[in-house]
């Protein structure tokens, strides 16, 4: 089975799509490339990396959650911030990914040949503001706690990109343990906010993977409403969990006024 497709955003960032319909991003700069992000886990995806680029690759981990930390078994060299540790361990062991795929009905089809082992070699821990040079490209990462407490978020800084990912989007989750609430996350928001000037252009991991840069404002609007006890009574259904939305949505989860930027929570979040 062919598990990734790949797509050029630049002259030296490519999106890797896999069949989950879920992307990470391959940055490539003079001197080595990282891999931001490895996915759910199926298939060798180092392999598939390795035919878009001939220089050494490393990866970093925006988050620990399985759809982004699976498939690091296959690299020598992995940085995450440490506070996604027990996530990461928990998330992207084989067991669990395992019991969650073989109940899904796009996956459980999969041999256990093509599952990516669990990665047991060392983490190295990602400080905020940590800048990684790829050789007449940068990359530094910011902190966003929020959807989760080591969540990353990665600034390209010479292609004035940001990956936003899973820190601020369309329909970011606050549930468990593991997510802020949302006058925390509100915080993490209004510092990402700070660096407004260094980027133009705002990359995702799901969904249609763009945003507008207005985005991050639409989901600053999104925490004041839920702080302000608004729109409770739309229930959205999502990761087995029934969420409280901060805009109403369609049946496809749309904002019904046609901007971008949503928050998915649970009301001991809404705080």
């Amino acid at each position: 089975m062919e598990y990734y497709t790949s797509e050029k955003i630049s002259d030296r960032v490519i999106r890797i799509t896999d069949f989950l319909k879920n992307c990470c991003y391959l940055v490539i700069g003079e001197k080595r490339a990282v891999l931001l992000d490895t996915l759910d886990g199926f298939g060798n995806i180092r392999q598939f990396a390795e035919t878009l680029t001939d220089k050494p690759l490393f990866v970093i981990l925006t988050h620990g959650h399985i759809d982004h930390g699976a498939g690091c078994w296959y690299f020598d060299e992995v940085w995450m911030n440490r506070k996604d540790m027990a996530l990461f361990q928990e998330h992207c062991s084989l067991e669990f990914r395992k019991e969650r795929y073989r109940k899904d009905p796009a996956t459980r089809a999969i041999p256990d040949s093509d599952y990516a082992l669990m990665y047991e070699g060392e983490i190295n821990d990602i400080a905020d503001g940590q800048r990684f040079d790829l050789g007449n490209l940068t990359v530094r990462m910011i902190a966003v706690p929020g959807h989760t407490q080591g969540m990353m978020v990665p600034l390209i800084e010479e292609e004035r990109m940001i990956i936003f990912g899973d820190a601020c989007g369309v329909g970011v989750l606050l549930t468990g343990e593991n997510s802020s609430c949302v006058s925390e996350y509100r915080k993490s928001l209004q510092r990402l906010k700070t660096f407004e000037q260094e980027y133009d252009t705002i990359l995702r991991n799901h969904g249609t993977f763009c945003s507008p840069k207005e985005l991050l404002d639409n989901v600053l609007e999104c925490c004041d409403d839920i702080l302000a006890g608004k729109n409770r009574d739309q229930i959205v259904h999502s990761h087995g969990i029934d969420f409280h939305i901060a805009k109403p949505v369609d049946d496809k989860e749309n904002r019904l006024d046609g901007k971008q930027g949503n928050i998915k929570y649970t009301l001991d979040k809404a705080h």
